[in-house]
């Protein structure tokens, strides 16, 4: 082999050791074989549960609580839309008959109206019709005693 390649060859083979070296070397952890270590863990780990069974527990009846609290908000929130719903619908039929009340009201009015204006224009008829009959009589006694001579 010549010497370029040999050289090449050397500094691959090393680079290749070193990144091999390092990459086993980082990600190799000590290793623990200490049977009491292991069994006292498992113990704390166990020793812990009832404890956190009992937060878990105070913790779902405060949960169940907050839900009967939202429950019976939510049952009167419903009483109260059904009284609103109730109060409307009686509100609207009042409603409704206060205004077949002012209709009413308003026709009748109208009528009196009506019926006042007819009064005016039959009264001032009649008495158009009297003062004219009478002029109408003057005129024609003027003038019948004109023509007589009377005058």
């Amino acid at each position: 082999m010549p010497k370029s390649i040999q050289g090449y060859f050397i500094r691959v083979l090393f680079t290749t050791c070193i990144l091999f070296t390092v990459s086993i070397a980082s990600t190799v952890s000590a290793a623990s074989a200490n049977i009491f270590t292991d069994i006292y863990s498992g113990w704390e780990r166990v020793s812990e549960l009832p404890g956190e069974v009992n937060a878990l527990q105070e913790s779902y009846k405060q949960t169940m609580e907050q839900l009967n609290q939202t429950s019976a908000q939510l049952g009167q929130a419903q009483a109260n839309v059904e009284a609103f719903k109730t109060q409307n619908e009686q509100l609207l039929a009042q409603n409704q008959k206060l205004t077949e009340m002012v209709s009413k009201l308003q026709d009748d009015q109208n009528a009196k109206a009506a019926a006042t204006k007819r009064i005016q224009t039959m009264i001032i008829t009649v008495v158009s019709l009297i003062l004219g009959y009478f002029v109408l009589i003057r005129v024609m006694r003027w003038g019948m005693r004109r023509r007589s001579g009377r005058v």
